[in-house]
């Protein structure tokens, strides 16, 4: 049923000027940059069709290449602390435009904004789609344990996204993992992959 319901399409942002801890989308832990964790939670997926990387990186776009994704220089107006919702949108706007592509804006239902940055993800992408549908959500963020919006995923109907009028109905669902801005967290994130990884 989901499958002809659901048409994702995952963007990873990925840029590589982050202040506090630099080149952080590059970092490695389990064995994994941090880019290339969100690469294979898309992939995880059943319900993602295609995943768009945008970045400022050489680095990023080979892992990006290497990955069969759909690679996005980001221009320079949506770096440091724009807010991440300009960059799903401009994707849209911009960079589906100037590459002619036309087949992936109408054949998807829905975006999955996946940042790097929150590695020990505890939710799988088609788990967030079918509750934001069956829910009958616009937009769907993940929160921490105190209820704090922490970017880790985002799915919003294409629509919105495509119009630039993100969002209307927004719900929310528990994914308490890392958001990492320091070296401790990077070491947090990484415990918490081995130890999911040991387990199952």
């Amino acid at each position: 049923m989901y499958e002809n319901d659901i048409r994702g399409l995952a963007i990873i942002p990925a840029k590589t000027d982050s202040k506090r801890l630099k080149k952080k989308n590059l970092r490695v832990i389990a064995g994994k940059t941090l880019v290339q964790h969100a690469i294979d939670y898309a992939k995880d997926s059943k319900l993602i069709q295609e995943i768009v990387i945008t970045s400022n990186s050489k680095e990023v776009e080979k892992i990006a290449k290497e990955n069969n994704c759909i690679f996005y220089w980001r221009d320079e107006a949506y770096m440091g602390e724009r807010e991440v919702a300009d960059v799903y949108v401009n994707v849209f706007k911009t960079d589906f435009t100037k590459s002619g592509e036309w087949r992936i804006p109408q054949s998807i239902s829905h975006v999955v904004g996946i940042q790097p940055d929150h590695p020990d993800r505890q939710t799988n992408a088609d788990e967030l789609l079918k509750y934001a549908v069956d829910n009958k959500y616009d937009d769907l963020v993940t929160v921490d344990s105190s209820g704090t919006r922490n970017g880790a995923v985002r799915v919003t109907k294409k629509e919105f996204v495509e119009s630039g009028m993100m969002s209307r109905r927004v719900g929310s669902y528990l994914d308490n993992c890392t958001n990492i801005h320091s070296e401790k967290d990077l070491e947090n994130a990484e415990s918490n992959i081995i130890m999911r990884n040991d387990c199952g």
